[in-house]
């Protein structure tokens, strides 16, 4: 083969009018690339926004063309495809067909396999059951993590309640017929379960049992003939027992645990993949969610990443306060008064379909983005109204006036039930942070392209303020965004007022808050080395997959060693879960006795965390000992606990007691924010009811297979010298109506009062259906609680496995037994709980 001609020489000779000369950092990647890696298998460049990465991405694939290499160009949507395809015709004679869905032109088709021109289309067209272009010799992944979405699906049965709520209902019946070791699973099924709550992962054992039973069910389900997953079925059906299944509120997921891309013919054949993106984040979690083999990174140097995206502000929830939700949607529909299009970036299809109804409720035009579907997207760019998408951080391109208006209603950190799983039960697992890092970096570059856009960017969850602050994610905050999040770090704890002066001088055309000034240089966090687990990952992942059983487990086991060694104790055990998985499947003689002992030996000594006592649970059962029921309500209660302290710092958390403890002794508001901060205490989920005659909090939690709902009611009445009968009967009309909301669940109304008797009819009314408390017996149950508390907290630490573990098993050993929470919150057979009875329960 003749010399190939340098990257400059070969932009010259394209003689393009837009396209004149190399940028510095293109330049770098273009000559990383051609002294080392113009045939490593897997490259992976990381370019910011605006730095131009389609044009480099155009001469490596010009390059391969000249060597007869077909080359794939694929992207997140057929709009940016056309885009791409309008570049390349700037550039000069690069030949580019374009495909989508029933859009194969015959010359184009041939013109693609002949290595005579670039095909560009969406990752969907090209990593579906049936693609029409034929596999390439060079595929180019243009925001490389868009690509999770088509290859994950390829292997995963996603069955939603809403959709399928008979199939969703039918599945965890039989799940429930064969075992009742999944505490929330009857209120799952049942629709009584609080949307927030954590999957449920079924054991192996669980699923291999009952397994080809659902595959019956399944089969001749006619959701299973629906477009979503007609084409899955095929690759899945018979595979059921190797994927792990997770049953969460919303939606059930069957799927690998990692996606096994490298059985696909347009990975597998291609003789070169490169995967583009602003924020690569490590190779590790790069493979992880795309399933590929370990690409080798080419990365710009920093002193060449300028931020070449105009004008923007990014501005956060001030408080951290949940109750200051709604005054976040209010702000956010505010600042849509200034534009005519508005995208919402949500974390999960469940915060989707909440953004959906809220806005479809004020009479909003409404586009939902779904996977692999454009259509709304055109609409709404050729319209006005708002885009929900779930899930899409990056690969949304909505560039010059667009849009002007980003919102992130939530911190991005969990997308499938599969993440809100890793959150929940893998704490240490450090990948999930880094994404958050990843998303919150694709998202402030989506309205923001070219040098000339300008675009406001908001976050609403109240968590965004302690969740940026994290060293963890802001490793993985862009270099060119990390300025913008420290703008919206200033205005954090200044109240309302000054971010909502702040979006009014940025719509007047000032420039947004920024840095800090007088900033020191700072701490040197860095991101953290790659742990070396993510090919093992996925090859254990790809070998149960394919049935592969021996080399599955083996590649687990040595993921699992990795994991430990790095520190992630957790993420580690699960990895030993995989390996006792592939063990168990595998009907070798001994198979089982060396699942059970994989068990035995990452349970030795592990911490108590809620995964460890998982972890024994399964064991217990897969050794048929008796399952300790009722462990699992200790396990709601730290859930919870670590849930808050994802959401506030210490410190907060601690202001929040603070005020809160003062409060139950205070005028009705401060006693109703009081009673959500100790529902928090008590492991619930606490809420103030919107609307007129709603109960003044509501707690939510999940115990004895059923949802449990307190409706309170706060009354400062001093003047009566009992409880009267029309206290009595108005927390009645409430239950009334909750009870017709939610059938199936256990539902008591609970009143604080401060007296400490019931007149005699209010006795009779509240005896089966209220709980009646003193403010003495709340104030005790707050200081038993908050004292547990704190004492975890100081345990804790820094919030290592082997920490929470300690704080637990501490804090345990001070708790009354599984159960109470339910038992003091049970009616009070018309008397009223004291002080005194809350002493004893925690005694």
């Amino acid at each position: 083969m003749a010399e190939l001609m340098s990257f400059e020489d070969r932009l010259a000779r394209f003689r393009s009018d837009v396209y004149m000369k190399l940028r510095d950092a293109q330049a770098h990647i273009l000559n990383e690339y051609a002294e080392r890696h113009r045939d490593t298998p897997d490259v992976a460049i990381e370019l910011p926004t605006g730095l131009g990465k389609t044009l480099l991405a155009f001469l490596i694939a010009d390059e391969a063309l000249d060597r007869g290499r077909s080359v794939a160009y694929l992207t997140g949507t057929k709009q940016l495809a056309e885009q791409v395809a309008d570049q390349a015709r700037q550039l000069g004679e690069l030949e580019v067909a374009c495909f989508w869905s029933r859009h194969y032109p015959a010359a184009d088709l041939e013109n693609y396999h002949q290595a005579q021109a670039i095909g560009i289309m969406n990752y969907w067209v090209y990593f579906n059951s049936r693609p029409v272009p034929q596999p390439a010799d060079l595929v180019i992944f243009d925001d490389a993590h868009i690509a999770e979405q088509p290859l994950a699906g390829l292997f995963t049965i996603r069955i939603p309640r809403r959709d399928a709520p008979e199939l969703y209902g039918d599945i965890c019946s039989i799940v429930l017929a064969h075992t009742d070791a999944y505490e929330s699973l009857t209120a799952m099924r049942d629709g009584a379960a609080p949307y927030f709550t954590a999957p449920e992962l079924l054991t192996f054992g669980d699923w291999a049992a009952v397994a080809p039973q659902v595959e019956n069910l399944l089969a001749n389900s006619k959701f299973m003939q629906t477009d979503d997953v007609r084409w899955v079925w095929p690759e899945v059906r018979g595979r059921l027992a190797r994927c792990g299944v997770l049953i969460g509120p919303t939606a059930i997921e069957i799927r690998p645990y990692h996606p096994p891309t490298q059985t696909l013919a347009g990975y597998s054949r291609a003789q070169q993949r490169i995967y583009l993106s602003a924020t690569l984040g490590t190779m590790d979690d790069l493979q992880r969610r795309l399933g590929t083999r370990r690409p080798v990174p080419i990365v710009t140097p920093p002193e060449m990443q300028r931020d070449q995206t105009g004008r923007r502000i990014f501005l956060v929830n001030p408080t951290s306060d949940r109750s200051s939700e709604d005054k976040a949607f209010s702000f956010a529909m505010a600042q849509s008064a200034h534009t005519s299009r508005t995208a919402w970036l949500c974390a999960s299809s469940i915060e989707a379909d909440k953004i959906e109804a809220q806005l479809l409720a004020m009479d909003q035009d409404v586009f939902r983005v779904a996977a692999g579907d454009d259509a709304p997207l055109e609409r709404w760019m050729r319209q006005r109204g708002h885009l929900i998408a779930a899930g899409r951080f990056d690969g949304l391109d909505l560039k010059s006036d667009l849009c002007r208006l980003v919102v992130l209603p939530s911190i991005p950190a969990a997308s499938t039930e599969f993440e809100r799983f890793v959150v929940a039960y893998l704490g240490d697992a450090a990948f999930m942070r880094h994404r958050i890092g990843q998303r919150v970096t694709q998202a402030l570059g989506r309205a923001n392209r070219e040098p000339e856009d300008w675009a406001m960017y908001l976050g609403l969850d109240p968590s965004f303020g302690t969740v940026l602050a994290d060293p963890v994610v802001t490793a993985y905050l862009g270099e060119a965004v990390r300025p913008l999040v420290r703008g919206a770090l200033t205005l954090h704890g200044q109240g309302w007022e000054p971010v909502e002066a702040a979006a009014e001088s940025f719509w007047s055309g000032s420039d947004a808050p920024t840095a800090l000034a007088g900033r020191r240089p700072g701490r040197a966090a860095g991101r953290a080395k790659a742990l070396g687990s993510g090919d093992l990952e996925v090859e254990a992942s790809t070998g149960l997959w394919l049935g592969d059983h021996q080399a599955a487990a083996r590649d687990a086991a040595q993921a699992a060693d990795r994991l430990a060694e790095a520190g992630e104790l957790e993420h580690a055990a699960f990895w030993r879960y995989v390996q006792a998985h592939a063990l168990w499947i595998s009907g070798r003689t001994g198979a089982a006795q060396a699942a059970r002992q994989a068990l035995r030996d990452v349970l030795a000594d592990a911490p108590r965390t809620a995964w460890f006592v998982r972890l024994q649970r399964t064991l217990d059962e897969l050794e048929e000992r008796k399952l300790q029921l009722g462990v699992q309500v200790h396990d709601q209660l730290f859930l919870a606990w670590e849930e808050w302290l994802r959401e506030l710092p210490p410190g907060k958390v601690e202001t929040a007691l603070t005020e809160a403890r003062a409060g139950l002794t205070g005028d009705h508001g401060q006693k109703a924010r009081a009673l959500l901060v100790l529902g928090r205490l008590c492991g619930a989920s606490a809420d103030a009811p919107g609307g007129k005659s709603v109960a003044d909090a509501r707690w939510t939690w999940l115990a004895g297979r059923k949802a449990h709902r307190r409706l309170w009611e706060v009354k400062t009445g001093e003047a009566a010298e009992r409880v009267p009968r029309k206290w009595v009967d108005q927390l009645l009309g409430q239950l009334q109506v909750e009870q017709q909301q939610w059938p199936s669940s256990v539902i008591v109304g609970c009143l604080l009062v401060q007296q400490d008797q019931l007149e005699e009819e209010a006795s009779t009314a509240a005896r089966d259906t209220m709980a009646v408390f003193t403010v003495e017996a709340v104030v005790q149950l707050f200081d038993q609680l908050s004292d547990r508390f704190r004492g975890y907290l100081q345990r804790r630490s820094h919030g290592s496995a082997s920490e929470r573990g300690e704080a637990r098993a501490w804090a345990e050993e001070r708790l009354p037994n599984p159960g109470w929470l339910e038992r003091l919150m049970s009616p009070s057979h018309g008397r009223c709980v004291t002080d005194a009875y809350v002493t004893r329960l925690f005694t």
